[in-house]
């Protein structure tokens, strides 16, 4: 029982990380990490100055990306300036967007390349030269590059390693940006590439310069700050609001900025009260008799801004007053309203708004009205935080990613010094017996990192997929519902609406029973392994088809991992939903064969078959292509049109796979 207190305490000390114990005792590092500390609390006190870095895709614009095609040799996007302009910085920034396997901070982003810009004479000069090194991966930070200013028309990204970490060969940026001191002059400018992962609305080459990025808004750290315009409540969506400002004088102007509110207490309001319909005019006349449109959005769909600034080029229009007019206006909780956090009017780079003034239809009143106001559209400040100018933000990012990554460095040495401090005092109280007790720890931490890293892994994957399966449906519903409240919906319709959610709600559930059953180990009596969530899958999906479906009868002497059981059964679902939906099939074969490498899965059906040698514009193949390196399998598909489409998919066994 003396030995085994004296194991328990090893194993104790053997994993303890706490820096109580190096102050205590280890009295030879204490000048070190009281050193490290230090630094640490100067680094926190920084950051805490420079703006947030926390990316997310506020909006489903992501950028613009290449083909997965292999035929490409060079990958490269091009940017043309509408004038020639003196130009002294380009920014790009990099998207975040899931790969492969899951959502990349910097995906797409090459890992060699060259960046150069091209005179009006077509005349070419690198600026930025990373063919001879791999640049490190640089997350959704900026990469910033400066030059002395130079004229130039055109501006050309040619990737000569591209990005493949997580998935096939591909270039993607979420935008790039072509400063002239303050301004952006890229908003206005004509986008190409080598070609284009053309995904409605995600994936454009416009994206690439609408100024939506995983950033966020131009903003530095204040606490407090106003939230900006709000109108008065409407009951309906289609009450048209308006405001307008007024400049000092007639001025030519560049652009015009609108900047959403980002409502914090609400965490999806990252657009709170931006319109749905909406359209900018400037005039030189107050009762706008000369109006020039300058922007208009008239589709209900197209995507919102999220958390970013919407830029109008005003191409040098002579104006005086400008208006904003919501036609459509955004959904809140059973109401409608107008809202805005600023708005600018550009002339040089320089923000003309906060000498003029604004005039609307109606501002909102009463105890929730003291929050906003006119005169908040143009004091520079959104909730907890203070706009800045664009090279100031840039610059600023810059500086956060140099002090992160510093601060990781110290982190990552304090731990080591603690761990190595620590492991002495083990070794020399303990003597003797504490290399094996030393042993011991080790052997449980090592088990301990490993199960919660698998489960980490598990979770990570599950999260993804109750988001991508679930969170869609959801949102289909959100949708559905959103119609069927509208005040011209008809008896019929809501009850289409309704079949139809019950549709999407019985999927959603089946899912959710098929993911448990997976990740569930199968009691004796009345749990269903793997097999059966296949068979059940199978006969779902295939209801009213005439099925030959073969699976083993008898239980397999090794078996895949549940990871892996969860990959056959995702690339499973997406060809039998494939088929369901799309193969016009009277008869499907689903068979699943032991092998003396592995497992053969066999899916054929007597549909209208398709082409293999025609390119798909759809992402089925991709997925599945890509599902199958992810397991390390062969991937076999034959199929003409009228003959039907046969799929193999040979598993082989890897370590990975686990006696039953």
């Amino acid at each position: 029982m003396k030995f085994l207190s004296t194991l328990m305490t090893a194993a104790f000390l053997s994993q303890a990380v706490d820096s109580q114990w190096v102050r205590g005792f280890g009295f030879w590092a204490w000048g070190d990490l009281q050193r490290m500390d230090h630094r640490l609390e100067e680094l926190d006190q920084q950051l805490a100055t420079l703006p947030e870095m926390v990316p997310i895709n506020s909006s489903i614009r992501v950028g613009l990306k290449t083909g997965y095609t292999t035929t490409e040799d060079t990958r490269w996007i091009e940017m043309k300036l509408p004038e020639t302009a003196l130009v002294d910085t380009i920014v790009m920034v990099p998207p975040l967007a899931k790969g492969a396997n899951a959502v990349v901070a910097g995906y797409g982003f090459p890992i060699r390349f060259k960046l150069e810009v091209f005179d009006d004479e077509g005349r070419s000069s690198i600026v930025m030269d990373q063919t001879q090194e791999d640049f490190p991966n640089p997350g959704c930070y900026p990469v910033v590059v400066r030059f002395p200013p130079q004229p130039l028309r055109s501006v050309r990204l040619t990737a000569t390693e591209p990005w493949s970490a997580d998935g096939p060969e591909v270039l993607a940026l979420a935008e790039m940006l072509v400063l002239s001191g303050r301004r952006n002059l890229a908003i206005n400018a004509r986008v190409q590439s080598s070609s284009t992962r053309n995904a409605p609305r995600a994936w454009t080459r416009p994206n690439l310069v609408d100024m939506v990025t995983p950033l966020g808004l131009p903003t530095a750290p204040q606490v407090g700050g106003t939230l900006g315009y709000h109108s008065e409540v409407a009951t309906k969506s289609d009450v048209q609001k308006s405001i307008t400002l007024t400049l000092p004088e007639i001025t030519e102007l560049d652009e015009v900025r609108l900047l959403p509110v980002r409502r914090r207490d609400v965490p999806l309001w990252f657009d709170y009260g931006f319109p749905i319909l909406y359209r900018v005019e400037t005039a030189t006349r107050e009762d706008f008799s000369d109006a020039t449109l300058l922007h208009e959005v008239t589709d209900t769909f197209y995507p919102s801004p999220g958390m970013n600034p919407v830029c109008i080029p005003a191409g040098g229009k002579a104006a005086r007053f400008i208006r904003i007019t919501a036609n459509k206006l955004w959904y809140r909780r059973n109401d409608y309203v107008f809202a805005l956090a600023e708005v600018q009017a550009l002339k040089d780079g320089i923000n003309l708004a906060p000498r003029g003034s604004f005039s609307a239809t109606d501002v909102l009143t009463g105890e929730e009205g003291a929050a906003w106001s006119l005169a908040a559209l143009t004091d520079g400040l959104v909730e907890n935080g203070r706009l800045i100018e664009l090279p100031d933000w840039f610059s600023q990012l810059e500086q956060r990613r140099a002090l992160e990554e510093e601060r990781q460095g110290l982190m990552t040495g304090r731990e080591a010094l603690i761990q190595r401090t620590h492991q002495q005092m083990a070794y020399g109280g303990i003597g003797s017996v504490g290399v094996l007790t030393l042993c011991f720890g080790l052997l449980l931490w090592r088990q301990h990192s490993h199960r919660r890293r698998d489960a980490q892994r598990m979770q990570d994957k599950l999260a993804r997929d109750l988001h991508d399966e679930i969170g869609s449906n959801l949102g289909s519903i959100t949708l559905i519902c959103s119609i069927a409240t509208q005040p011209d919906a008809t008896p019929e319709s809501v009850q289409a609406d309704l079949s139809e959610i019950g549709r999407v709600a019985e999927e959603t559930a089946n899912s959710m029973r098929d993911m448990v059953d997976l990740i569930r180990r199968p009691s004796p009596d009345k749990g269903r392994d793997w097999l059966d969530v296949l068979h059940s899958l199978t006969e779902r999906l295939l209801r009213g088809l005439e099925l030959d479906c073969a699976l083993p009868t008898t239980p397999l002497t090794k078996e895949p991992d549940i990871e892996m059981q969860r990959e056959i059964y995702l690339f499973c679902k997406e060809v039998l939903h494939n088929i369901s939906r799309h193969a016009g099939a009277t008869r499907v074969r689903f068979y699943l064969i032991p092998t003396a490498t592995g497992l053969r899965i066999e899916i054929a059906d007597n549909g209208i078959g398709f082409d293999t040698d025609q390119t798909s514009t759809g992402h089925g193949m991709g997925n599945l292509r890509e599902r199958a390196a992810a397991m390390h399998a062969r991937l076999h598909l034959s199929s003409k049109r009228g003959e039907g489409t046969v799929i193999h998919l040979d598993l082989p066994r890897t370590h990975r796979w686990r006696p039953r």
